[in-house]
């Protein structure tokens, strides 16, 4: 049995896109025979004078020197704390996984910060410490292959979370939009150039009431209702500045509601050519009006699409990383 330590960055909320991905691993993992994600630690916090919070080192080196650890984890980019769980797994002497969750520096908020951060800390740790670097599209894919020789790309996958046999019958002008209103990355700007009144918008998530009339808001719904959200809309809206893959769009498009990506939205490098996707340019607000009538109720490739983002052929993936570190000989095929 390999066990791995999942180590990810601190945040205040779980709702995190890196929590997410950890805690689905440790869910995929489940009583596997080969394969362990132990139970993935809240590592305590402490304060820094300039780097604001980082963890506490005696409870991370705890968790990293534990002696049922083969493999730690790690995830993140701009971190300090990705810093610290590196060095602690190089002291250990354990095998090490990494797992950036990349965002291209001018799409970030502080881009010459994070690029002196990455550059100057974290790249040579990565290049040096790390035995496979898994990423997320191909995008990162290309950016860690400039400086490793061993990267693997897996795509995120796809959880039935649907609770009912029937799903809801479909509201033919109901837009979705699954975001904060007010986060600049999340492009909830591109719904006020909606013609108001043409549509059933509905907005998940914090809004701080600046939604217009035509517009809905559900704040900390139960998943019940997510899903249900999911299977009336007829067209789920993803216009970011930038995501590393999308959640969300995996979810509606299981659901059988077409999605509409902004260029930048990266799980579209594994949906090309697949029917009910579709794709804008980004803060080209015409573009984003029009393609929105045009495929506002398309129909979705369902089937192809979980077979894409089939969890056990995935798994599979996963597992012939893990096992890999324990025969040096042996390298996974990327995907």
């Amino acid at each position: 049995m390999i066990n791995i330590l999942e180590i990810r960055p601190y945040y205040k909320t779980k709702s995190d896109g890196i929590g997410k991905y950890c805690q689905s691993l440790y869910s995929m993992f489940d009583k596997d025979s080969d394969v362990c994600v132990l139970p993935i630690p809240d590592i305590s916090m402490r304060k820094s004078f300039l780097l604001k919070e980082i963890y506490n080192p005696k409870c991370l080196k705890s968790n990293i020197d534990n002696e049922e650890v083969d493999i730690v984890h790690i995830n993140g980019f701009a971190s300090f704390s990705v810093i610290q769980a590196f060095w602690c797994a190089h002291k250990a002497k354990k095998k090490i996984v990494y797992t950036a969750h990349w965002h291209p520096f001018q799409f970030l908020n502080h881009p010459l910060f994070t690029k002196f951060f990455f550059y100057f800390l974290l790249k040579p740790l990565v290049k040096r410490y790390a035995d496979i670097v898994v990423t997320i599209n191909n995008e990162d894919t290309s950016f860690f292959k400039k400086f490793h020789k061993n990267v693997i790309q897996i795509p995120h996958w796809y959880e039935n979370k649907s609770y009912r046999l029937e799903p809801e019958k479909k509201t033919p002008s109901m837009v979705l939009f699954v975001g904060r209103v007010k986060d600049p990355n999340k492009g909830a700007e591109h719904l006020f150039h909606l013609p108001e009144g043409k549509y059933d918008i509905h907005c998940v998530g914090r809004s701080d009431g600046c939604l217009r009339s035509d517009m809905a808001s559900h704040v900390n719904i139960p998943l019940e209702e997510l899903v249900s959200l999911y299977e009336k809309a007829s067209l789920l809206v993803v216009p970011s500045r930038y995501e590393a893959f999308s959640y969300v769009a995996l979810e509606a498009l299981s659901c059988g509601t077409p999605v509409l990506l902004s260029e930048r939205v990266r799980i579209a490098d594994y949906l090309e050519g697949v029917e009910g996707v579709y794709t804008f340019k980004y803060h080209d607000y015409k573009d984003f009006c029009d393609k929105v009538s045009e495929v506002i109720g398309s129909k979705v490739e369902k089937e192809k699409v979980n077979k894409i983002f089939n969890q056990d052929r995935i798994k599979e993936l996963y597992r012939g990383v893990f096992l890999s570190l324990t025969h040096s000989n042996n390298r996974v095929k990327a995907l």
